[in-house]
């Protein structure tokens, strides 16, 4: 069970501390990730066995949102490809949903802005699927620990650029985020407004606060930070 223990003047959350071992108990682990392989595979370098630890697989964000108490003994899993358009910006819907449970973010690619942006907002752990095995399970062993990755040093002007870019986008609404998709797949105003059932005149007043929030004069450049991020 994870509790809050001082240790030694150091307050550790989430985690029942073990000294030989150095491990934590999860009660609960709620995932939603795109790909039940390498979810199987997670589970396995967790040490976590479903037959003890209930294990709910939700099939969006929505479902996630309210899969599971708010504990510190709840692990949460999160692609953000199981989010739809929300994008980087589900980070902040699941940490205003769970407060207390410990988060750990997957990348189908290694982005280091983005596991800068998310380790700054709320993610406790970021895996990448293309990291090699011995990262993986370096990784395994930290969230088995209870112990948080820190944000990498920004050491390329890119990195910084695309965690910037990722805060950026974080601002925009779910329907900001479902219209940005829209313009960078190419619709028309008028179709977008079809497609969400509202006036032309509503979306272009979305449109321009995402060009705001975005910091861009043309819709072109939020077509192009889009393509880019999303």
């Amino acid at each position: 069970m994870l509790v809050l223990e001082n240790i030694g003047g150091e307050v550790r959350r989430g985690l029942t501390h073990q000294a030989e071992q150095g491990t934590v108990t999860y009660r609960t682990l709620v995932m939603a990730e795109t790909h039940p392989i390498f979810s199987e595979c997670l589970l396995n370098m967790l040490g976590i066995k479903r037959e003890y630890t209930p294990v709910l697989e939700c099939a969006g964000l929505e479902q996630l949102l309210s899969a599971a108490p708010d504990r510190e003994d709840t692990l949460l899993v999160l692609n953000l490809a199981a989010t739809a358009s929300r994008g980087a910006a589900a980070i902040a819907d699941v940490r205003k949903a769970y407060k207390h449970a410990r988060l750990v973010l997957i990348c189908d690619e290694n982005d280091k802005g983005l596991a800068h942006f998310a380790l700054g907002h709320g993610v406790d752990w970021v895996i990448s699927k293309t990291a090699p095995v011995t990262e993986l399970r370096s990784a395994a062993k930290r969230i088995q620990a209870g112990l948080s990755d820190e944000a990498p040093v920004l050491a390329a002007e890119e990195i910084s650029e695309r965690s910037n870019l990722y805060s950026k986008l974080a601002n925009l609404t779910p329907k900001q985020m479902t219209i940005l998709k829209y313009l960078r797949d190419g619709l028309l105003n008028k179709q977008i407004a079809y497609e969400l059932s509202l006036t032309e005149a509503t979306v272009k007043h979305h449109i321009s606060l995402i060009l705001k929030k975005l910091n861009c004069y043309r819709r072109t450049q939020a077509v192009a930070i889009a393509n880019r991020m999303m």
